[in-house]
């Protein structure tokens, strides 16, 4: 499967993540933050959401969304910091770094608070 383009804006961030997880367009009621979308805001709204139902996750799922977080860390920028911060920095709070470690590049497990 060709790699996806890097989304370029908050907006097309979140409709990779529904691309990757159908189960989040069904689950997301919209931003629980006010003004604006950010890479921020979407990735605080879907890491709970992504810690609570690893385990539901095929590994095709698994596999494309770590290399989509590989990707944004390679490529640096803004999305790379949102991953960083709100879903790479919280890996062990909601219990994903063993299950999703696997799936990333070696740079972004290098991010990760094993």
């Amino acid at each position: 499967m060709p790699d996806m383009p890097m989304p370029r804006s908050p907006e097309q961030l979140l409709e990779e993540l529904f691309r990757v997880f159908p189960q989040y367009r069904t689950a997301y009621s919209g931003s629980i933050h006010d003004g604006p979308a950010s890479f921020h805001s979407v990735l605080i709204d879907f890491t709970p959401f992504f810690g609570k139902l690893l385990v539901s996750f095929s590994e095709d799922q698994l596999k494309r969304f770590g290399a989509l977080v590989s990707r944004a860390v390679d490529a640096g920028g803004p999305l790379e910091n949102a991953f960083g911060t709100c879903l790479l920095e919280h890996l062990g709070q909601i219990r994903a770094g063993k299950l999703f470690r696997p799936y990333l590049s070696k740079v972004a497990r290098e991010k990760t608070r094993a």
